[in-house]
């Protein structure tokens, strides 16, 4: 059986970010051309945690659908009010816009703020946005863009609310994971 949040996050993996002339994704090579190759029973298969043994120290990908399936749950009632603010706002879905609404609508008491995992010691198969408000751990209610570009910069998704397990979803660092190696070498 599969859930909305798992329609959710596959529908913003295969959603077209576009196609930048300066961005080195060459015909195919961006986030969302790869991911629309793939059905979303092909990203429930995906394990939750990939380690890669081929360089000389082991890489710990975590897969980007498993692991936002663990941790959210799509809100479908605040995306939508979101999305009818934006459009009546004449605002595009993007990370200054999102802002606004969260400082402006949602949370009037609290300052939104913005993470990009790309600025952390990552361990994601693709770069997530985050808008919250507050303290990470006053409100679980978050906005979340995923990287399907190329090049970060830019070939960001929409963004979609979410209601979010802040333990798992802030649990990226290769500190969590390194365990893992340990695991495998003494077996």
């Amino acid at each position: 059986m599969t859930t909305r949040t798992e329609e959710i996050i596959y529908k913003m993996l295969t959603e077209s970010t576009g196609v930048a002339m300066m961005d080195s994704g060459g015909d195919n090579n961006r986030h969302w051309q790869q991911n629309q190759l793939r059905t979303l029973e092909d990203f429930k298969k995906d394990d939750l945690v990939t380690v890669d043994r081929s360089y000389d120290y082991p890489e710990i990908t975590l897969n980007i659908f498993p692991f936002l399936n663990e941790c959210l749950e799509y809100n479908g009632n605040e995306t939508r009010d979101l999305n009818a603010h934006l459009l009546e706002c004449n605002r595009y879905n993007e990370a200054d816009s999102v802002m606004s609404y969260f400082n402006n609508e949602l949370f009037k008491d609290d300052y939104a703020q913005q993470l990009n995992s790309y600025n952390d010691d990552c361990l994601l198969s693709q770069t997530i946005q985050v808008i919250y408000s507050g303290d990470l751990y006053d409100n679980d209610l978050m906005a979340i863009s995923i990287h399907n570009g190329a090049d970060v910069r830019g070939g960001y998704t929409d963004f979609k609310l979410f209601n979010v397990d802040v333990d798992g979803l802030f649990n990226y660092s290769p500190y969590s994971w390194d365990h893992l190696l340990e695991e495998k070498e003494e077996a």
